[in-house]
């Protein structure tokens, strides 16, 4: 198998296959990303086309071919926040894992808040947990300074701790009775002010250390989420007639 530099060198060159062959390799990773952030499939596949357009009229620019994957990322992720309404939308599951009811549960709540968050918090999480990119790689897919990479990464430990108290307050049995206080009011949205609120109650509250430490990392739960399925996929063809099914 080729590496990424030698398709880009051959697509350069006008060899079609090549190109073809990136899209080929980077298609389903391209499209995890943006239907991450607008929670919209038919949006998310817009993006997709979007972005490998501009990579065809754009990769001869490519100064590092090695790190193709990244740039393609980066132009996805500003190519969804093009389109981006001032909410996600309605596609705000993943493809679950066959696995038990709970920790489905568990992966479909953290799903539900984190598309409440803004789009560069879900970009954050996106690239962070389910595309490993770190250090320079995740700042320039997130098109910002070395420095503005690392302070957001900082912010990485209170979202967990906001999600994990999300978490214990939609559970049926949960011990803290301050909890519920401190979110009166609450519309239900896991915005970034009612994630910090959270995440500020847990770190200082007993119990509620106890019981995140008792559920599973709500990160390592987003991060069990499937590939999202692409159009023309059996996946993706069940999940549109879910949505329509009364």
């Amino acid at each position: 198998m080729e590496d990424d530099a030698t398709l880009v060198t051959e697509a350069v060159g006008g060899n079609l296959a090549a190109f073809t062959a990136i899209c080929s390799r980077y298609e389903v990773q391209v499209h995890n990303l943006a239907l991450a952030l607008l929670r919209d499939r038919k949006a998310a596949w817009e993006v997709v086309n979007d972005t490998f357009a501009e990579a065809s009229e754009r990769l001869e620019r490519l100064q590092e071919p090695y790190r193709l994957v990244v740039w393609l990322l980066a132009i996805t992720r500003f190519r969804a926040s093009l389109v981006a309404g001032p909410t996600a939308g309605p596609d705000r599951h993943p493809l679950l894992p066959e696995t038990d009811f709970e920790r489905t549960h568990l992966i479909s709540l953290v799903w539900e808040a984190t598309a409440d968050l803004l789009l560069r918090e879900r970009a954050l999480i996106e690239l962070t947990l389910r595309h490993g990119l770190e250090g320079a790689n995740l700042a320039d897919a997130l098109g910002v300074s070395p420095a503005e990479a690392a302070d957001l990464q900082a912010r990485m430990a209170d979202l967990e701790k906001g999600l994990a108290g999300y978490l214990i307050m939609r559970k049926a049995h949960r011990r803290c009775g301050d909890l519920p206080l401190v979110l009166r009011g609450w519309d239900g949205r896991f915005t970034p002010v009612v994630a910090d609120g959270i995440a500020a109650h847990v770190s200082a509250c007993r119990v509620c250390e106890e019981d995140r430490h008792a559920l599973p990392s709500p990160f390592s739960l987003y991060a069990s989420a499937l590939p999202a399925p692409l159009p023309g996929d059996d996946a993706f063809e069940r999940r549109e007639v879910d949505q329509v099914t009364p």
